[in-house]
Protein backbone atom coordinates (compact mmCIF):
# COMPACT_ATOMS: atom_id res chain seq x y z
CA UNK A 1 0.00 0.00 0.00
CA UNK A 2 2.87 2.51 0.68
CA UNK A 3 4.64 1.40 -2.63
CA UNK A 4 1.39 2.40 -4.54
CA UNK A 5 1.02 5.97 -2.45
CA UNK A 6 4.85 6.75 -2.93
CA UNK A 7 4.36 6.10 -6.94
CA UNK A 8 1.04 7.91 -7.18
CA UNK A 9 2.92 11.06 -5.08
CA UNK A 10 6.18 10.75 -7.71
CA UNK A 11 3.86 10.42 -10.57
CA UNK A 12 1.84 13.73 -9.63
CA UNK A 13 4.88 15.65 -8.01
CA UNK A 14 6.83 14.41 -11.46
CA UNK A 15 3.86 16.01 -13.34
CA UNK A 16 3.27 19.00 -11.30
CA UNK A 17 7.15 19.93 -12.04
CA UNK A 18 7.26 19.09 -15.95
CA UNK A 19 3.86 20.76 -16.43
CA UNK A 20 5.65 24.22 -17.24
CA UNK A 21 8.03 22.63 -19.84
CA UNK A 22 4.84 20.83 -21.52
CA UNK A 23 2.90 23.89 -21.62
CA UNK A 24 2.36 25.55 -25.15
CA UNK A 25 4.82 28.58 -25.40
CA UNK A 26 4.28 32.11 -25.01
CA UNK A 27 7.49 32.95 -26.17
CA UNK A 28 8.02 35.51 -28.82
CA UNK A 29 11.67 36.45 -30.08
CA UNK A 30 10.46 39.15 -32.00
CA UNK A 31 9.38 41.09 -29.04
CA UNK A 32 13.17 40.41 -27.37
CA UNK A 33 14.36 41.81 -30.37
CA UNK A 34 12.40 45.22 -30.53
CA UNK A 35 12.59 45.79 -26.74
CA UNK A 36 16.80 45.27 -27.36
CA UNK A 37 16.56 47.92 -30.26
CA UNK A 38 14.35 50.06 -28.09
CA UNK A 39 16.82 49.81 -25.42
CA UNK A 40 19.77 51.10 -28.04
CA UNK A 41 17.77 53.78 -28.68
CA UNK A 42 17.51 54.98 -25.55
CA UNK A 43 20.67 54.81 -24.61
CA UNK A 44 21.95 56.46 -28.08
CA UNK A 45 19.14 59.30 -27.37
CA UNK A 46 21.05 60.03 -23.47
CA UNK A 47 24.23 60.17 -25.29
CA UNK A 48 23.36 62.63 -28.03
CA UNK A 49 21.44 64.40 -24.58
CA UNK A 50 25.04 64.36 -22.59
CA UNK A 51 27.02 65.34 -25.79
CA UNK A 52 24.50 68.85 -26.55
CA UNK A 53 25.32 69.37 -22.50
CA UNK A 54 29.00 69.25 -23.17
CA UNK A 55 28.87 71.01 -25.71
CA UNK A 56 27.28 73.58 -24.36
CA UNK A 57 29.09 73.61 -21.18
CA UNK A 58 32.36 74.36 -23.00
CA UNK A 59 30.88 76.87 -25.41
CA UNK A 60 30.09 78.89 -21.75
CA UNK A 61 33.59 78.05 -20.39
CA UNK A 62 35.19 79.54 -23.48
CA UNK A 63 36.88 76.50 -24.89
CA UNK A 64 35.48 76.48 -28.27
CA UNK A 65 34.80 78.93 -30.61
CA UNK A 66 31.10 80.13 -31.76
CA UNK A 67 31.70 78.88 -34.99
CA UNK A 68 32.36 75.31 -33.99
CA UNK A 69 29.97 75.58 -31.26
CA UNK A 70 27.08 76.31 -33.92
CA UNK A 71 28.33 73.79 -36.25
CA UNK A 72 28.49 70.76 -34.14
CA UNK A 73 25.31 72.01 -31.91
CA UNK A 74 22.79 71.89 -35.10
CA UNK A 75 24.99 68.09 -36.11
CA UNK A 76 24.06 66.80 -32.90
CA UNK A 77 21.05 68.12 -32.42
CA UNK A 78 19.98 66.66 -35.70
CA UNK A 79 21.25 62.99 -34.68
CA UNK A 80 18.85 63.17 -31.89
CA UNK A 81 15.93 64.26 -33.36
CA UNK A 82 16.32 60.88 -35.34
CA UNK A 83 17.12 58.85 -32.60
CA UNK A 84 13.83 60.27 -30.85
CA UNK A 85 11.89 59.63 -34.64
CA UNK A 86 13.22 56.33 -34.38
CA UNK A 87 12.47 56.18 -30.95
CA UNK A 88 8.61 57.06 -31.98
CA UNK A 89 8.50 54.46 -34.70
CA UNK A 90 9.75 51.82 -32.67
CA UNK A 91 7.15 52.90 -30.02
CA UNK A 92 4.34 52.70 -32.11
CA UNK A 93 5.29 49.24 -34.05
CA UNK A 94 5.73 47.92 -30.53
CA UNK A 95 1.81 49.36 -29.77
CA UNK A 96 0.73 47.89 -32.99
CA UNK A 97 1.76 44.49 -32.25
CA UNK A 98 0.61 43.98 -28.80
CA UNK A 99 -2.89 45.46 -29.49
CA UNK A 100 -3.22 42.71 -32.54
CA UNK A 101 -1.26 39.82 -31.34
CA UNK A 102 -0.64 39.74 -27.11
CA UNK A 103 -3.60 37.90 -26.01
CA UNK A 104 -6.13 39.55 -28.11
CA UNK A 105 -8.02 36.50 -29.30
CA UNK A 106 -11.74 36.52 -30.15
CA UNK A 107 -14.08 35.10 -27.75
CA UNK A 108 -15.43 31.32 -28.57
CA UNK A 109 -19.49 31.22 -29.18
CA UNK A 110 -21.03 28.95 -26.45
CA UNK A 111 -22.37 26.05 -27.90
CA UNK A 112 -25.08 24.10 -26.52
Amino acid sequence: MAAVAFLALTLGLGFWILRPLLAPEDFRAEEYATAAELKDLLVMRDVAYDTLRDLEFDFRMGKMAEKDYQELKVRYQGEAAEILRQIETLEERRKGEDGHSRGRRPPEKATR
